[in-house]
């Protein structure tokens, strides 16, 4: 059985926000996922890590958008209408994580999908092996920005870097 991978892929603006400080992705409507394989992506992903404002965003977006794979939402708090194979969970990351990663089923990797707050947990804790990082060529002036101050211990290992034709460029990183 191949090594459960924890991964971060994400979009960020040429000036590194994630969103607007409102929570607005809405920078992102012109640039199609297709252009950067995303379902290919998400093929390789068994379980979904999502805060709960990311959460009951991508919530009121209308259909879920990640089929049935299992999806932890980090929350203390319930979880109404939620999709199949969702479930809440308000323990360790520690714990999460290695629970997650000592699983005898093989499912696939395990996408920290966000916000900037829980990628920032799973960064400073270590439990992170990749990111793809995807740099779109906007400025957001300001925002939330992807990485927190806490985040300098991290030395990130560049694998791949690619330029796509809308300009976006995917920047391949592993840790550890």
């Amino acid at each position: 059985m191949r090594k459960k991978l924890f991964r971060i892929y994400v979009a960020v603006s040429l000036d590194s926000y994630v969103a607007r400080s409102s929570g607005a992705v809405d920078w992102l409507d012109d640039y199609d996922p297709m252009e950067f394989n995303f379902e290919t992506f998400l093929d390789q992903v068994g379980t979904l890590i999502i805060g709960r404002r990311t959460f009951d965003q991508v919530m009121s977006y209308g259909a879920w958008p990640y089929g049935d794979r299992r999806t932890v939402v980090l929350t203390s708090y319930p979880l109404e209408d939620a999709p199949e194979n969702t479930v809440a969970f308000g323990g360790s990351l520690m714990e999460l994580g290695d629970a997650l990663r000592n699983e005898r089923i093989d499912n696939g990797d395990v996408w920290i999908v966000g916000g900037a707050s829980v990628i920032n947990q799973f960064l400073m804790a270590s439990l992170v092996d990749k990111i793809d990082l995807f740099v779109i060529p906007v400025m957001l002036g300001e925002g939330i920005s992807l990485f927190g101050k806490d985040t300098s211990h991290l030395k990130p290992m560049p694998i791949a870097t690619h330029i796509y034709p809308s300009g976006v460029v995917r920047m391949e990183y592993k840790l550890k």
